[in-house]
């Protein structure tokens, strides 16, 4: 008995018929996409420090959110990043951030610890009204004192070396005459056992 052909053609052109209508449908959410950024005005973000610092230094870090038009954006969050680089390899490390005022301005406390020339860069994600935006600038990082302190393994209010040492040193001695007089409990029974005749 011979199968119909019709049979089989008409769940592979259900299926074609389906896969262009998503086509279609996903290529059109990409032009409105591409619409709706393409008519977002972009704005202009400045970014300020002090050229240069020391290490370890407490320095502020700010940056101005203004319109196409020069007018401040308000109530935008800016974050803040600094370039590093490992073993070949470039990465943002957020510093921060911050929401700008009234006068668009963002403003973040940051205390370098990497000598030498920094990228600091501030970012500006976009929202509904308006495109993102990004400014970098170079901090120059000179060597400061040491960062970090390194602290004793423990610390005994009025402790010093010998007191320390004397210490320790009584332990011992107290440990040495506990053994030595449990070995001579040890020889007295064993030695008493030996004169019983047991």
């Amino acid at each position: 008995m011979m199968k119909d052909p019709g049979i089989h053609r008409a769940p592979v052109s259900l299926l074609r018929l389906i896969t262009g209508l998503a086509a279609i449908v996903a290529a059109l959410l990409l032009l409105q996409t591409l619409t709706v950024s393409a008519q977002q005005p972009e704005p202009r973000i400045t970014i300020g420090f002090q050229e240069e610092a020391t290490a370890g230094e407490t320095i502020a870090v700010s940056a101005y959110l203004i319109d196409p038009a020069g007018n401040p954006i308000y109530d935008a969050e800016v974050s803040f990043a600094l370039d590093v680089e490992f073993l070949n390899v470039t990465d943002d490390v957020e510093l921060g951030h911050a929401v700008t005022d009234e006068t668009g301005l963002a403003l973040i406390e940051y205390e370098p610890r990497i000598e030498g020339t920094n990228s600091i860069t501030a970012i500006f994600d976009g929202n509904e009204v308006f495109a993102p935006a990004t400014a970098t600038s170079q901090l120059e990082v000179e060597s400061g004192g040491q960062l970090y302190r390194e602290f004793r393994p423990y610390r005994i209010p009025g402790a010093n070396v010998w007191m320390t040492t004397a210490v320790i040193a009584t332990v011992w001695i107290i440990f040495i005459i506990c053994l030595g007089l449990i070995g001579w409990a040890n020889y007295r029974v064993r030695t008493e056992r030996g004169g019983s005749g047991v």
